[in-house]
């Protein structure tokens, strides 16, 4: 049953933060996936003047062995093979075979526009209760 829900590839794009990074610059590291959940979820918010309605990208991953905390990831010398999750990431529905850099990512991601997460919530559920699912990813 579960493989028929986390049956999506996506791409997660990892961003070494300019501070962590030994270049000075952000530096982007990519992550295929094979067994994620991709969906869009409508929100409504009531406003004063009416209702915004929008739209939600919710991205749930199974565990993996190649997954750390963000800090544990930036102290890694092997980030080729293991991902991680904060806001300000993306997840790009598919694979994206083009080389990520500080100067690209922007324009790549638009030419991935509808397919594309920005990461905005990571909820890490605790691994009990025959739990499934490491992360719960909410973005735009």
């Amino acid at each position: 049953m579960l493989s028929n829900i986390y049956n999506q590839k996506i791409t997660i794009l990892n961003k070494l933060k300019r501070a962590d990074s030994t270049s000075n610059r952000d530096v982007w590291y990519k992550h295929v996936v094979e067994d994620a959940a991709w969906y869009e979820e409508s929100v409504r918010n009531i406003l004063q003047n009416g209702v915004a309605i929008g739209t939600i990208i919710i991205v749930l991953i199974p565990f993996h062995d190649e997954y750390e905390g963000y800090k544990d990831w930036c102290g890694d010398d092997d980030r080729d093979t293991r991902f991680t999750m904060s806001s300000g990431d993306y997840i790009v529905l598919g694979d994206v075979p083009e080389e990520i850099t500080a100067d690209n990512v922007v324009s790549i991601m638009k030419q991935y526009e509808g397919n594309v997460c920005l990461v905005k919530h990571i909820k890490k559920p605790h691994k009990r209760f025959g739990a499934t699912v490491q992360l719960r990813v909410e973005g735009i």
